[in-house]
């Protein structure tokens, strides 16, 4: 029987409080934030989306949303 290795936090993006349009020029503080650049942003003033399974859980993107609406899980 192999025990699993503990599941690391993952970064979670809370879409109620995401608003990029309150966000510097509608680009979210977070994407660049993230030095492994898993959140990714199509266009300034559309919503963010988290790539969960490539995060490595830094949690600079917490620190860097001045909405609060990302949190790590």
């Amino acid at each position: 029987m192999r025990l699993s290795e503990p599941r690391r936090p993952v970064a979670v993006l809370d879409y109620s409080k995401c608003h990029p349009e309150k966000c510097d020029k509608g680009i979210c503080a977070a994407v660049d934030a993230c030095p492994v650049k898993v959140i990714k942003q199509e266009a300034p003033y559309e919503l963010p989306e988290i790539v969960q399974h490539m995060c490595v859980g830094y949690e600079y993107c917490v620190e860097a949303c001045p909405l609060k609406a990302i949190r790590m899980m």
